[in-house]
C-alpha cells in the first residue's frame, strides 16, 4: 500500500481544473483575500505541476515557519479541493501537515521554473543560495571585503569583476560600507560607469557578473550586493541577457536570480514585462547545477 497522501493526491488531482498560486503560506489570511500571483489551468501545465509537487521524500516533521507561497487546488466550479505551502526553496507542506510532514521535493528547481513561467518570477530567487553554494561562493573570514590592498581588499575587486572604472573609487570603501553609500555617491558611480560604457545592456551584464560573484550570504545581501542592485536601477537585466551571447554563464545566472529578488524588481513589474523569459534564460544553468534527484517511493 502507498502512503495515505498519495491516495489523497490521486483523488484531488483528478478533480483539479485550476491551481491558483497565492501570496503567503500557512498564515490565517483567508485564501480568497490573498494576492493571486498566477492561475494555472492548462492540462499540460497542471500535469507538470502535479508531477513536480508530489515527487520527493516525506519527512516526519513539518516546518515551523509559515511558508512563502500557497498552491490552491480548485475544481471546475472554483471550489477549493486542497492546498500546499512552499517552505524554503525545496519543500512543500500539504494540507498543513494533515497527512505527513514536509515533502522534500525531488526537483525543486523544476517546480520554481514552472511557477516562474506561469508568472511568479521572483520565486526563482529562492534558488540563489543553492546555486551560490554549488559555485563555492561561501563566505569566509572576513565576511566583507576590506578597504585598501591585499588579498581581502582591492584584489577582490578584480576577482569579483568589478568594472575597472569603479575600482579606484571603491578601493577605500569596504564591502560593508558599500551598502550604506548615500544617493549622491551612488549616482556618481552610475555616471562614471555610463561614461565608460554607454550601452545600457552591456552595463547591465557587467553589473550582473559582479553581483553573481559575491559570496553568500553577507556580501551578496548586505554588502556590495546592495550597491550593485542600486546601480542596476533603470536598466533591464533580463533584456540585456536575452540579447547577448553569454553562453549560459552560471555567474550571470546567479546575478539575475539575486536581482530578481531585489526591491528594484517588484513582482508585478517582472511578471508583466518578462513572463517566462527569465525562467528560460536561467533554466539551462539551474538544470546543470541543481538537477533533480531520484524520488523514492513514499512509505
Amino acid at each position: 500500500m502507498g502512503h495515505p497522501v498519495e491516495r489523497w493526491w490521486d483523488e484531488v488531482w483528478a478533480r483539479t481544473r485550476l491551481v491558483e498560486v497565492l501570496a503567503g503560506g500557512e498564515g490565517p489570511e483567508p485564501l480568497d483575500e490573498r494576492t493571486v500571483l498566477a492561475r494555472i489551468d492548462s492540462a499540460e501545465a497542471l500535469a507538470e505541476l502535479r508531477a513536480l509537487s508530489t515527487r520527493g521524500t516525506v519527512g516526519d516533521d513539518r516546518c515551523r515557519c509559515l511558508g512563502s507561497t500557497t498552491l490552491a487546488l480548485c475544481d471546475g466550479e472554483g471550489q477549493l479541493l486542497g492546498r500546499a505551502s512552499l517552505h524554503g526553496n525545496d519543500a512543500l507542506l500539504w494540507e498543513g501537515g494533515r497527512f505527513c510532514g514536509n515533502l522534500d521535493l525531488a526537483d525543486p528547481a523544476g517546480l520554481l521554473l514552472l511557477l516562474a513561467r506561469q508568472g511568479t518570477v521572483r520565486r526563482l530567487a529562492l534558488l540563489s543560495t543553492r546555486l551560490a553554494y554549488a559555485l563555492e561562493l561561501r563566505e569566509g573570514r572576513p565576511q566583507f571585503r576590506q578597504a585598501g590592498s591585499g588579498p581581502h581588499g582591492a584584489r577582490l575587486l578584480e576577482t569579483r569583476r568589478v568594472p575597472d572604472v569603479l575600482r579606484a573609487r571603491l578601493r577605500e570603501v569596504p564591502g560593508r560600507e558599500c551598502a550604506d553609500l548615500d544617493a549622491p555617491r551612488v549616482d556618481d558611480l552610475r555616471v562614471l560607469l555610463a561614461g565608460a560604457e554607454p550601452d545600457g545592456h552591456l552595463r547591465a551584464l557587467a553589473l550582473l557578473a559582479w553581483l553573481g560573484r559575491l559570496p553568500e550570504p553577507m556580501e551578496a545581501g548586505w554588502g556590495e550586493g546592495v550597491l550593485v542592485r542600486a546601480l542596476l536601477r533603470g536598466l533591464d537585466p533580463v533584456e540585456a541577457a536575452a540579447g547577448s551571447a553569454w553562453e549560459d554563464d552560471p555567474y550571470l545566472v546567479l546575478g539575475l536570480l539575486r536581482w530578481a529578488d531585489s526591491e528594484e524588481t517588484p513582482e508585478e513589474t517582472a511578471t508583466d514585462m518578462h513572463g517566462g523569459v527569465l525562467a528560460d534564460l536561467v533554466a539551462p544553468v539551474l538544470r546543470r547545477f541543481l538537477p533533480p534527484e531520484p524520488a523514492p517511493v513514499l512509505r
